[in-house]
Order: structure tokens, then sequence, then C-alpha cells
């Protein structure tokens, strides 16, 4: 039994990664076209909802990566909280900019 827990980790680790480091950014793309196609300017719709959700699905899975599954960088090194700092304001401020200018456009 010990030895699948170090298993489940690596492959609960490896989806964790995944996730922030591919999946979650599709979907942010994905609802920022969604909101360009759906034409109505300004007002929220169900896209802008995904969008947010996706940006702050990325942080907690990024957050858990790191606090409680030994997360690295994406370059294989220990990742710190001064890491998911860095990687918060990005996601934020990507998404921002994704949905200002989605909105801007359409």
């Amino acid at each position: 039994m010990d030895s699948e827990s170090p298993k489940s980790g690596r492959t609960s680790g490896c989806l964790v990664r995944l996730f922030w480091m591919g999946v979650g950014n599709f979907v942010l793309v994905l609802a920022a076209v969604g909101i360009f196609q759906n034409r109505a300017g300004f007002a929220l719709t169900a896209m802008d909802v995904l969008l947010w959700g996706a940006s702050l699905s990325l942080l907690v899975v990024r957050y858990v990566d790191i606090r409680y599954l030994a997360g690295e960088t994406a370059d294989n090194r220990p990742a710190s909280m001064a890491d998911w700092r860095r990687y918060a304001a990005t996601v934020l401020g990507v998404s921002l900019v994704l949905w200002i200018g989605a909105h801007l456009i359409s």
C-alpha cells in the first residue's frame, strides 16, 4: 500500500500541472473568443463567467500544486509562494486584457 501513495501523488501532481500549464489557459482563450463572438458589447454573458471562473481556477490549482503537491516551475525547479504570486499577477493581468479586449472588439 505504501508503494501506491507516491505514485498517486505523482499522478495527481501531473494532472494539476497539465491543467495550469495548458488546459486552463486554453479555456481562457476559448472564453475570450466566445465573448467576441457574442457581439454583446460590454453586456455580461456566460462567457464572462467562464473566463473569470477559469482564471480563478488556475490560481487555486496552482496554489494547491505548490502548497500540497510539491509543485515545480515550468523548468522543473521547486516552486515557492513567490512563484505563485508572480503567476497570480500574470494570470489576472492576462485575463483582464483578454476580457477587455474581447469586449472592445465585439
